[in-house]
């Protein structure tokens, strides 16, 4: 009798291990088949509008530069669409995205449009204007056209920690901008400049992306880092249409003469795991940097 009741024991527990294993191999069966789908919500259509976004502060451009490139070289992209939603970051990566959609437009003739999400003001501005059209929302928040640069000025502090910072450079600006002293008047007028020099790229770029729309004159007169809503960017020309997302899919789909309803496609989005969880960087991360001395002076197209 025991030996019967040990033989079904021994059934049930391979049984119960055989569905459990026949079960993790559905989970894995599906995780392949999405990961073979990758980003392609509509595997099967023809003609397709890939969805670029670019969201946060702008810190690297090889994400947006990449997508852009593989969807340059995908015959089945029709057209592209910048969703933004940025306030704007860093000077350089701004610039490269920017040059890689004036570069796409060129040589692959694909129209690439902006949609603008929340907020796409300062360098998702600067981004948005190299699109053939611009698309917002009436209450986005766009323009902020400027360049800002802020430090924190720790002499006080370190002074009531008794710390004594010593610095040597081999030329009278190196340390311009240092946070351990006060900036000279030479500094400051030596900084303003590197600023202006960045404020008249950005107004030439704007110009430049929206020719025959709005005059490098007219984009100076409005280049004090104000913002806009979309409303008053669409009467002050620094948009061309009021709309959301579908309506910019649409009018990028109409421009490059897809017949009926394209396909959409998205960037896989990338899961960050552990070490890149330990490893990333982040606002409350430069802050203490910052504080305890690391590069904290930068030149941004960055509102607020």
């Amino acid at each position: 009798m025991s030996e019967i009741k040990t033989g079904r024991g021994r059934f049930f527990f391979f049984g119960a291990l055989s569905g459990c294993l026949m079960a993790f191999l559905f989970v894995v069966a599906i995780g392949v088949l999405i990961a073979l789908a990758g980003d392609d919500q509509h595997r099967f259509a023809t003609e397709k509008v890939a969805v670029v976004p670019v969201e946060g502060e702008i810190v690297e451009s090889r994400t947006a530069v990449e997508s852009l490139h593989k969807y340059a070289d995908d015959s089945s992209v029709k057209a592209i669409v910048m969703r933004i939603n940025s306030p704007g970051g860093a000077v350089a990566p701004s610039q490269e995205i920017y040059e890689a959609i004036r570069k796409i437009r060129e040589e692959s003739g694909k129209p690439v449009i902006a949609s603008l999400d929340s907020v796409a003001a300062s360098g998702g501005f600067y981004i948005a204007s190299a699109c053939d059209e611009i698309v917002a929302n009436p209450g986005s928040i766009t323009g902020s056209i400027g360049v800002i640069m802020q430090w924190m000025d720790l002499k006080d502090l370190l002074a009531w920690a008794k710390v004594k910072p010593e610095t040597i450079t081999s030329g009278t600006m190196k340390a311009a901008g240092s946070p351990y002293r006060e900036l000279s008047e030479n500094e400051r007028l030596y900084l303003q400049h590197v600023s202006d020099q960045l404020h008249g790229q950005f107004i030439r770029a704007v110009a430049a992306g929206r020719k025959g729309k709005i005059s490098e004159a007219q984009v100076s007169a409005i280049a004090d880092g104000r913002i806009f809503t979309g409303e008053e960017a669409l009467a002050l020309k620094l948009i061309d249409k009021l709309g959301n997302l579908d309506d910019a899919v649409s009018l990028a789909a109409k421009l490059a003469k897809v017949e009926g309803e394209p396909g959409l496609i998205y960037p896989r989005k990338r899961d960050g795991g552990l070490l890149e969880l330990l490893t990333s960087s982040s606002d409350a991360q430069s802050a203490v940097q910052r504080v305890l001395g690391g590069s904290g002076l930068r030149f941004l197209y960055k509102w607020n």
